[in-house]
């Protein structure tokens, strides 16, 4: 599972440790990475270690080797890693982009090719996209735009993978309590409220919220659920959400 050192990936990585050995990434912080890989073996999981920058081609191509040399082969591929810079577009990069859409996108495109061919009937690929490809997000151009990718990616990843058994889904996370949502909103409590408010079930999404879904859809009860996105939100994206009135709040 890539991404998988804190936040939504290092629930979803306990999560998967009930019944997966697990390979947890991070790109640079090893001690919380490391952190993970305890979680997931008092689960009774083994875990594998390793930190790779998704955006360098050599560095992807260890952590595929990695997994297969402790495993043999990956049955479940998760793909959580991201990194942009979250600016507004017209003041991003060609630099900034190479690098988003080197993580999100040319990252995980070269982990299938080197994965999918091991992977066998019961094989399960779940990519984690974002609202913020479906709704303009201050500072999310970017990003969102990765994740529209992503999840284009993986609908054609679902038709050419599912002659082998393998299915291949996106779960669209709303707004997660986690340490990034905590850096975006920056002590900004009527933003966080506006979000609340927005929000059906009156609460925003938790990290494990989002892993019994993934939980689910790697499962073999998720057999005959493949090209689908599926959004955990609470409802919030149901009614359009908050995105125009955060744009002012920012």
């Amino acid at each position: 599972m890539t991404g998988s050192a804190r936040g939504i990936g290092r629930a979803i990585a306990e999560r998967l440790a009930v019944d997966h050995h697990c390979v947890v990434h991070g790109r640079r912080d090893a001690r919380a990475a490391a952190e993970t890989a305890r979680a997931v073996e008092a689960r009774g999981a083994q875990a594998l270690v390793v930190t790779a920058d998704l955006a360098d081609p050599a560095q992807v191509a260890g952590l595929a080797d990695a997994a297969l040399e402790r495993f043999g082969r990956v049955d479940t591929l998760v793909a959580n890693a991201a990194a942009t810079a979250f600016r507004p577009l017209v003041d991003v990069t060609g630099r900034h982009s190479r690098l988003t859409f080197a993580t999100v996108v040319d990252g995980l495109v070269e982990l299938v090719h080197r994965l999918a061919p091991g992977m066998g009937d019961g094989g399960r690929l779940l990519t984690i996209g974002g609202l913020d490809a479906r709704f303009a997000q201050s500072g999310h151009g970017l990003l969102g735009g990765a994740k529209a990718a992503l999840e284009a990616l993986t609908r054609s990843w679902a038709v050419e993978l599912g002659p082998r058994g393998v299915t291949a889904n996106t779960i669209v996370p709303g707004p997660v309590l986690t340490d990034s949502l905590e850096a975006y909103l920056g002590g900004r409590e009527d933003v966080r409220a506006l979000l609340v408010d927005s929000t059906p079930a009156g609460r925003l999404c938790s990290p494990t919220d989002i892993a019994e879904v993934a939980a689910f859809l790697v499962s073999p009860a998720a057999v005959m659920i493949s090209g689908q996105v599926i959004t955990v939100d609470g409802g919030i994206s149901a009614q359009g959400g908050p995105w125009g009135a955060m744009r002012d709040l920012w």
